[in-house]
């Protein structure tokens, strides 16, 4: 009997443990990867190895944007898109090490760089 009581609750220990591993860093984190391997991305930048399509996104726009951004920093380029996979990573790296302001600092550029995707 002490030995179920003890496995359940080193289950319930492991299970709250996880919970606390999906910090707001990551979950931007998986956010722009998401939008990364999207339809849009791989119209600017291209399909890269390694990356897959994400279809099915509830938030995507029926179909892209005829207009151009205002902006023109916010157009996206193929180099810009890749430098934002960089940053992510660095991003992913930082999340962690528990450095959440720099995480969100180089998500922040990670952001600008990826201006207004497709």
């Amino acid at each position: 009997m002490r030995i179920t009581t003890l496995i359940l609750a080193s289950a319930i220990l492991g299970c709250t443990a996880l919970s606390a591993l999906a910090t707001p860093c990551a979950q931007q984190i998986g956010a722009l990867q998401r939008r990364l391997d999207s339809i849009g991305a791989v119209r600017v930048a291209g399909l890269e190895p390694g990356h897959t399509l994400t279809t099915g996104s509830i938030k995507a726009l029926p179909q892209a944007l005829a207009e151009q951004p205002s902006e023109p920093r916010l157009k996206p380029t193929r180099e810009n898109v890749s430098a934002a996979r960089t940053l992510i990573q660095e991003a992913v790296v930082e999340d962690r090490e528990g450095n959440q302001r720099a995480c969100e600092n180089i998500l922040t550029d990670a952001k600008r760089l990826m201006g207004a995707l497709p």
